[in-house]
């Protein structure tokens, strides 16, 4: 069974130390590898290159120039600043097709020292909808689509999360807030019950602008997918466990774009993360 954590692992070239590379396989595709996935792939290249284990990742922006097939990709790293409380990190992401020399994907990221003494506030409250997570014996909510040839879907479990009964949905102008609450889990988990997950793989549940675009575009005559432009996300807190909750939330369609906001939730209510996506949309024909 397919592994995230072992298939975004990077492979140093003791010739050329700042290149890891790794081969995001078919079981992580739709169509080209999903966005998240080859976020996760470069960030752990980019920690690996970086090697200070005294530094967790705060915070990452990706800009994704062109598709990433899958397969073997390549990430040069470059440690722009590496100091005693934090370091700041450029990358490229290349995969085997890009023969011109041009960027994937180029990304930013920022470690910090975990231990960093001051005030500390997270005012968020967690959405009513992700309440309880799921047994993990349910079956995922997002079935395969036969036009994806390629298995994210297969190797990932989305659970749409019910709003209880007392609750209300949120309202705005009269109309429904465009936004989905899911849990999210991996098949083969990336790491123990017990301990935490690498931070790198939380732009993989955090690629879910597509979710509330469900809900913003549902309407629609045609379905309607998307193409991520950028993913930026802020890591607030470890994550250990099977799911992670979702909370994702469109906040403008307009001239062929879409952007959105995602808070990833704990099993336990912790606020974990905060992702921005900016996508191109994309019709897949009816």
């Amino acid at each position: 069974m397919p592994n995230i954590f072992t298939d975004t692992t990077p492979v140093v070239d003791p010739s050329d130390p700042n290149s890891p590379t790794c081969v995001i396989t078919d079981a992580w595709g739709l169509v080209y590898a999903q966005g998240g996935v080859v976020m996760a792939a470069a960030l752990r290249a980019i920690e690996t290159v970086l090697d200070r284990p005294d530094l967790t990742l705060a915070s990452a922006s990706a800009t994704f120039c062109r598709p990433v097939a899958c397969g073997p990709v390549t990430t040069e790293v470059e440690v722009l600043r590496s100091g005693r409380r934090g370091a700041q990190v450029h990358a490229t992401l290349r995969d085997q097709h890009s023969t011109d020399g041009g960027a994937n994907v180029v990304l930013t990221a920022v470690f910090t020292d975990p231990e960093l003494e001051g005030p500390r506030s997270s005012p968020l409250e967690r959405p009513v909808e992700l309440s309880e997570p799921p047994g993990d014996a349910v079956e995922s909510a997002v079935p395969a689509d036969d036009r994806f040839e390629l298995g994210f879907l297969d190797n990932t479990v989305w659970h749409l999360a019910a709003t209880p009964a007392h609750a209300d949905a949120p309202v705005v102008a009269g109309s429904p807030v465009p936004r989905l609450a899911l849990w999210f889990r991996f098949t083969d988990p990336p790491a123990p019950l017990d301990v935490d997950w690498a931070p790198a793989l939380l732009p993989i549940p955090g690629d879910s602008l597509g979710s509330a675009l469900v809900v913003a575009l549902g309407g629609g005559d045609t379905p309607v997918g998307s193409v991520s432009l950028q993913i930026g996300i802020q890591v607030l807190a470890p994550i250990s466990g099977r799911w992670i909750g979702i909370d994702s939330l469109c906040t403008d369609v307009g001239n062929g774009l879409a952007s959105g906001v995602v808070h990833l939730w704990s099993e336990s209510g912790a606020h974990v993360a905060t992702v921005t996506q900016t996508a191109m949309l994309r019709s897949f024909g009816g």
